[in-house]
């Protein structure tokens, strides 16, 4: 019996990319943040963007552990072993995301991440602005869609 091969035209990869500073997000099947032919990412609501954040700062944390109320050390998320002294490498994490009754969709998040030596687990760095730059690399990939000729948000302020 032949293979059945599907065209990739038929096969749409919707994905939102966006980079900032050392941190870059793609949303990989989010097909319901565009409209077929549109460049634009559609509005989900006013939920989605504190879900989001809350999904990969809280429930699926990547970032590794901080301890200490002086000085501050890194420890695994999984195994709790100290990572101090180790060195960071860029690292992809994948986190797989369901909002109300929206289809799933991924969260590719790629950024210096620190291995864990009892375990092997990869644990984002964990620095004082970490949040704000993924946070800052999601806004980007929801500006990287916006139409031809639009302004991103702040860039009006900028010019006057």
């Amino acid at each position: 019996m032949p293979k059945k091969y599907s065209s990739p035209a038929s096969k749409k990869d919707h994905r939102l990319v966006g980079r900032y500073k050392e941190v870059r997000v793609a949303f990989i099947g989010a097909s319901f943040l565009t409209d077929e032919g549109e460049t634009q990412a559609r509005y989900v609501n006013d939920q989605f963007g504190l879900f989001m954040l809350d999904e990969v700062f809280r429930r699926q944390s990547i970032m590794s552990k901080l301890r200490g109320v002086i000085r501050k050390t890194h420890h695994c998320r999984e195994c709790d072993a100290d990572l101090m002294g180790l060195k960071a490498h860029r690292r992809r994490f994948s986190l797989d995301i369901s909002y109300k009754d929206l289809p799933p969709f991924k969260l590719e998040i790629e950024m210096p991440a620190i291995p864990c030596r009892s375990c092997g687990t990869s644990n984002a760095v964990n620095e004082q602005n970490t949040e704000n730059i993924i946070s800052g690399a999601i806004v980007e990939a929801f500006q990287a869609r916006r139409k031809p000729g639009e302004e991103r948000r702040g860039e009006q302020r900028k010019k006057a």
